[in-house]
C-alpha cells in the first residue's frame, strides 16, 4: 500500500513528489527570475481505478494546478505523474496524443469554457474530429446520443452556448468531456458557479455517468457538503501541500488534522439545536502567500493547536495514523484525545518577497 492508502496496482492516476512552481519575473523585459509561486509542492496522491477522489481547500490552495498538471496542462517543474502505469510526466505532445483521449476535464465555469460563437453539436463534436474518430455523419449521431444522455435535447446541437442556463451550459460541458470515451475526467469545481437546487442535478448527474461508462473521477471543489456526497475518498488541501487523505465517511466523523477540523466546523448543519450549541472555530488571519509559505508547518500561522516548539521547526510527514486514513500533524492525537484543546493563535504575519524594484542599466 501507497502513502496514499491505495494499491499502486489498482490506481490509474499516480502522483509522486509533484511540485508546480511557477516563476516571479522581474525588469523591463520580465528577464529576470526573482521567485517561484509554489502552487504544488511536493505532493503525492493515487487514484484508484473507478474511485471518485474529492479534492477540497481554500481558493489558492493549488487544487486545480494539480488537476491541470495530472492532464499535462501545466507542465511539472518536479515528480513523477503515472497514467495506467504510463509515466507521463515528461512525453512529448505527439506522445501525449493518443493518451488525451482517455483524460478529459470538466471546466468550472460553464459561462467561459464554451465558445460563444460555436453551436453545441460543433463544441460537443470537436473533440471527435481533431483526433480524427468520426466523419460528420458519424459525429452528428453521437453528438445527438450524448446530449440524450446529459438530458439535453436533441434540437440543442443547432444552438449556441448563450441560449443556455448555467445548469444546461454545464451538461454540454460534461457531454464534451465524454465524446472520447474517457477513462479519467477532472472535475475542476464543475457546481460551484451554480444555483444549489442545479447543483444537486449536475452532481446526481456525474454519479449516474461514473457508473453507466466506468468513470474515474478527480473531483475539485471547496464546498465540503458537495465533494461529501460525490467522493470515496477526499484529499484536503493548504498551501500546496497534501494534509489529510480519508475515505469519505471517515474524514467527516474522525477529523485529524486542525485544518480540517477547523473547515468542518463551518459546515452549515440543518438542525437548528445543533447549529446552536457546536463550536465553530474561526481561524485567524489570511493564506500566506504561495510565494513564500511559512517554514516547517505551513498550517502554523494559523492553527488553533499550534505548539511552540515543534510546529514551527519541524514539518509534518503525512503518515498514516488509521486505515487508509492519514494525516500531516505532528498532535494528531493528542488533539483526538482532548489532550490539546483550542486556543486562540497570535497571528503570525510572514513578510512576502519583495520584488526588486527596477534599476536602470548604468549610462
Amino acid at each position: 500500500m501507497s502513502e496514499t492508502g491505495v494499491s499502486g496496482n489498482a490506481a490509474l492516476v499516480r502522483v509522486e513528489n509533484l511540485k508546480v512552481w511557477f516563476p516571479i519575473k522581474s525588469g523591463l523585459v520580465l528577464d529576470r527570475h526573482v521567485g517561484d509561486i509554489k502552487a504544488v509542492d511536493d505532493v503525492s496522491l493515487e487514484i484508484e481505478r473507478g474511485e471518485t477522489l474529492g479534492l477540497v481547500g481554500e481558493s489558492g490552495c493549488g487544487k486545480s494546478t494539480i488537476g491541470r498538471a495530472i492532464l499535462r496542462l501545466y507542465e511539472p517543474t518536479a515528480g513523477k505523474i503515472v497514467f495506467d502505469g504510463q509515466d507521463i510526466s515528461h512525453m512529448s505532445e505527439a506522445q501525449l496524443r493518443p493518451l488525451r483521449r482517455r483524460m478529459q476535464m470538466v471546466f468550472q465555469d460553464p459561462f467561459a469554457s464554451l465558445n460563444p460563437r460555436h453551436s453545441v453539436g460543433r463544441i460537443v463534436g470537436e473533440p471527435m474530429r481533431v483526433h480524427g474518430l468520426a466523419g460528420r455523419k458519424q459525429a452528428g449521431k453521437r453528438v445527438r446520443e450524448l446530449l440524450e444522455i446529459v438530458g439535453l435535447p436533441v434540437d440543442a446541437a443547432s444552438r449556441y452556448p448563450h441560449e443556455f442556463s448555467g445548469g444546461q451550459r454545464q451538461r454540454v460541458g460534461l457531454a464534451r468531456s465524454l465524446a472520447l470515451n474517457p477513462d479519467f475526467v477532472v472535475c475542476d469545481e464543475p457546481v460551484s458557479a451554480l444555483d444549489v437546487s442545479i447543483q444537486a442535478q449536475i452532481v446526481n448527474l456525474l454519479e449516474a455517468l461514473q457508473q453507466d461508462f466506468d468513470l474515474t473521477y478527480l473531483f475539485i471543489a471547496h464546498d465540503l457538503a458537495v465533494v461529501r456526497h460525490i467522493s470515496d475518498r477526499i484529499a484536503v488541501m493548504y498551501l500546496g501541500k497534501i494534509v489529510e487523505v480519508s475515505p469519505a465517511a471517515e474524514l467527516y466523523d474522525n477529523p485529524l488534522h486542525p485544518y480540517t477540523i477547523s473547515l468542518l466546523s463551518a459546515v452549515p448543519i440543518p438542525d437548528p439545536q445543533v447549529e446552536r450549541e457546536r463550536e465553530t472555530i474561526l481561524l485567524p488571519g489570511d493564506l500566506p502567500s504561495p510565494a513564500n509559505p511559512p517554514p516547517a508547518c505551513r498550517f502554523h500561522t494559523r492553527c488553533p493547536y499550534v505548539q511552540e516548539t515543534r510546529c514551527r521547526q519541524e514539518e509534518p510527514p503525512l503518515r498514516k495514523l488509521a486505515d487508509g486514513h492519514w494525516a500531516a500533524c505532528h498532535w494528531a492525537e493528542e488533539i483526538k484525545a482532548g489532550k490539546i484543546e483550542p486556543h486562540e493563535v497570535e497571528t503570525v504575519f510572514v513578510e512576502p518577497e519583495r520584488v526588486p524594484a527596477y534599476e536602470p542599466p548604468p549610462v
